[in-house]
């Protein structure tokens, strides 16, 4: 049943509940290897021109190139200048390393990126100190943003398989999930509400806490992708936006092209502003879990006062971070509800 958001009168269950009334909005299956089996079926469709289309997530949820990221690396390490940046990022559009939203093309190789850099810079001395952190730097924005979560959680063939394929992840302390939606199916009419299928793999690890304890193995362990939620369905709205796009240039429509695109760059932006805070929340939430876990053991072992109090402590610390991120959120999505309304209204 639809009934997992708020019944505004925009979005994709408001539209579901006007249309077809409550039903099944969607059927979740939990897979082996979501990677290979949507790399299969994006393939297979390729090859045969029918099968699954998927939700287009913008590559802006995985990572971009950005004056900042080149400049100072993740960890602000080896801090390149200023004016080797700006030219270096020139140099990217101007070969089609990156394009206009600073995505990284991963079909290129790392001797690829270098030699159309190297046609350019190969007389400027600082490039050529600084070439290998310059192109380690092209190549990690492809997936910058999950390798700030996951770090070496994952091999370069997974963080470019997710990538590809636009698949979701959200993680819960150490446990992982990975998460894809299918456009809708089942279709009447092009544009027409309907359900949709989800596909999900969980990667779950037993991780070691305070005391030496081990964390028990729990169900739906790497959570039910609260990262995830609000992207789905920006996701959704940004993928009819991209469609009116299309038909805007079609129909050769230049008012109805600018309203388009620029839901197409509210929706985006949203769901890049919103990403750090929904991990905040996740993260909070994993901690609250885990120390009301341990809360529950020290009782039940008698522990001292001062071990309970600090556990408790833990808690209310995990619980405050938590309702701020929710309250950011808030103001957040009040902010871009307003900019849609703006849009609309003009």
């Amino acid at each position: 049943m639809p009934i997992n958001n708020a019944l505004s009168s925009v979005g994709h269950v408001h539209g579901f509940i006007e249309e077809i009334g409550q039903g099944v909005q969607h059927i979740a299956s939990r897979v082996e290897d979501l990677i290979g089996l949507i790399e299969n079926a994006n393939n297979n469709r390729k090859k045969f021109g029918e099968g699954f289309t998927f939700l287009n997530i913008p590559r802006s949820y995985y990572g971009v190139l950005t004056p900042d990221l080149l400049s100072n690396g993740i960890d602000c390490q080896d801090t390149l200048p200023s004016d080797l940046v700006t030219i270096v990022i020139e140099t990217c559009r101007d070969k089609g390393i990156i394009d206009a939203e600073g995505a990284v093309d991963l079909h290129l190789s790392e001797e690829e990126i270098m030699k159309s850099l190297d046609t350019v810079l190969e007389d400027n001395q600082e490039y050529l100190k600084q070439k290998d952190t310059i192109v380690e730097r092209i190549l990690l924005s492809r997936y910058v943003n999950l390798y700030k979560l996951l770090r070496d959680g994952l091999t370069l063939n997974q963080y470019l398989g997710i990538v590809e394929n636009k698949i979701l992840v959200d993680v819960q302390g150490h446990d992982m999930l990975f998460q894809i939606f299918t456009s809708n199916v089942l279709q009447r009419e092009a544009g027409d509400e309907s359900p949709f299928f989800e596909f999900i793999q969980r990667v779950c690890f037993a991780s070691s806490i305070e005391d030496g304890e081990k964390m028990t193995l729990r169900p739906g362990c790497g959570g039910f992708g609260i990262r995830n939620f609000l992207t789905l369905f920006l996701s959704i709205e940004v993928s009819k936006a991209m469609r009116d796009v299309s038909d805007a240039i079609l129909e050769r429509n230049e008012v109805k092209r600018f309203k388009a695109e620029k839901m197409v760059s509210i929706f985006t932006d949203q769901l890049n502003e919103s990403n750090p805070i929904l991990t905040q929340i996740s993260d909070a939430m994993t901690e609250e879990g885990e120390a009301r876990i341990l809360l529950q053991k020290a009782e039940e072992r008698l522990a001292s006062e001062k071990s309970i109090r600090d556990l408790t402590q833990k808690i209310k610390r995990a619980t405050d971070k938590k309702n701020d991120g929710n309250e950011r959120l808030l103001q957040c999505s009040s902010k871009y509800m307003k900019l849609m309304k703006d849009l609309r209204e003009e």
